[in-house]
């Protein structure tokens, strides 16, 4: 018997995520959008209308880190053209967008840089009690709405930099705090465009805390669906989440048990992380306890065992009563084009190259994000940060384990026949920058 779909099923991520071309030596985030970008936008685009994904949540449509001061000349037209031409791309594929849009937090340093009154510390956080603040809030709000720009609606997120710790705010809680700021901005949005969805992300925001419920009952009244990003609330002793998807007003979510945060200056073929089978088993849990939304992070095709984790995990959202089994099997013959006992065999050894990882990283399921590189690498922010997730998720014993793991599997792979030996041999190079990353000196 078929189930009801994830009622909110949102891919995301910064714009360049799923670029097939890294940009090594900028500052994340960029949001340089050339050609090559929108074709690649084009392709995920398919993909995601293929497996029913109906929201595009995109960070970075109109600005980086920060919002001009003063509010004006935010794009250039020709940047305006292309958000027009990958609007309609989405439309005519049935998927709709939103934006991804801080909210006292994200995006603001040059407005709190040069705006008298609209912060009161050292974080690079509005206050919310500044009615100067407001002011520049409800102007990004504003701009974002402009119908002119065709969206859907927007993703909130309001503590990802933390929150004001003035002495008018210092006597909130942090979930009172950002309920304040999240169900003022709702509701703002809902009076100029009741048309669109209202999403809200918790990045730095805790959810599974028993004296916040009346706040977090008060936020999801206000919009449509709620996303618990490290999935603290599946882990607390003597309680369980559905009590709390039951508690709230709006479909609860997550984004998908762990996310391989797409490293923006890397090269695309460097890593070898599948790890579909946990997504899909992740967002299958999170269904049986009543969650209804996830927010899945983009993954570049450019990698084909990117494209596969990304497929398996989406075929849960359209079919929750699917096995993650079987959500790999289909993922595996579309992109690598096997079938029978192709399929079987390679079906195993994607297991086993899954479990080859996770058995032995620090990494558990429910983390949320998982880092090849620093986001931001202090040393050098523009420029290729070491590959974290082996040198600081694993000991030196269990990264010499692992490449011996990575050694049988690629002779593996290079005996199997796979009809599509474009991603094949790609495979087996993401296999060889791995190897090639672990015997690097820590």
């Amino acid at each position: 018997m078929s189930s009801p779909p994830f009622t909110y099923r949102v891919t995301v991520g910064w714009i360049r995520d799923l670029a097939s071309e890294p940009i090594p030596n900028e500052e994340w985030p960029s949001i340089r959008w050339d050609d090559r970008l929108f074709a690649d936008q084009m392709r995920f685009l398919e993909v995601q209308s293929e497996l029913g994904i109906e929201y595009n949540l995109v960070w970075g449509l109109f600005v980086g880190r920060s919002w001009p001061a003063p509010l004006k000349n935010v794009v250039d037209d020709s940047r305006a053209a292309r958000l027009h031409a990958f609007v309609e791309a989405a439309h005519a594929r049935g998927v709709k967008v939103l934006a991804g849009t801080g909210i006292y937090s994200w995006g603001f340093d040059e407005i709190i840089a040069k705006a008298p009154g609209v912060s009161a510390g050292p974080r690079r956080v509005m206050c919310g009690s500044s009615p100067a603040a407001w002011d520049w809030q409800r102007q990004v709000l504003d701009f974002v709405m402009d119908p002119a720009w065709g969206l859907d609606g927007l993703s909130m997120q309001s503590a990802d930099e933390g929150r004001c710790e003035c002495e008018r705010c210092r006597p909130l809680s942090p979930a009172e705090y950002h309920a304040a700021l999240l169900i003022k901005c709702a509701e703002y949005v809902r009076a100029g465009r009741p048309d669109w969805v209202v999403g809200q992300a918790g990045w730095g925001m805790r959810l599974e805390n028993a004296e916040d419920l009346p706040h977090l009952r008060r936020i999801s009244k206000a919009v449509d669906y709620m996303v618990e990003v490290e999935e603290r609330s599946a882990r607390v002793p003597g309680r369980d989440r559905a009590s709390l998807v039951r508690a709230i007003a709006c479909a609860f979510g997550s984004v998908g048990g762990v996310f391989v945060e797409p490293p923006m200056h890397w090269d695309r073929l460097r890593w070898f992380a599948p790890c579909g089978l946990s997504s899909a088993r992740a967002l299958k849990r999170l269904y049986e306890d009543g969650g209804r939304a996830c927010e899945y992070f983009y993954r570049p095709f450019a990698n084909p065992v990117e494209e596969l984790s990304w497929r398996t995990g989406a075929r849960i959202l359209s079919s929750p009563q699917v096995s993650a089994e079987a959500a790999l099997a289909e993922a595996l013959a579309s992109v690598y084009g096997v079938s029978g006992s192709q399929l079987d065999g390679l079906s195993d050894w994607f297991a086993r190259a899954e479990e080859a990882y996770f058995s032995r990283s620090s990494f558990r399921l429910g983390d949320g994000p998982l880092s090849l590189e620093p986001l931001v690498w202090p040393e050098n922010p523009a420029a290729p940060g070491p590959p974290v997730y082996l040198l600081n998720r694993m000991a030196p014993a269990a990264r010499a384990d692992y490449a011996r793991d990575l050694e049988r599997l690629r002779a593996e792979l290079e005996a199997m026949k796979i009809p599509d030996d474009r991603s094949k041999r790609n495979t087996l190079l993401c296999i060889a920058g791995t190897l090639q990353d672990i015997g690097k000196p820590a």
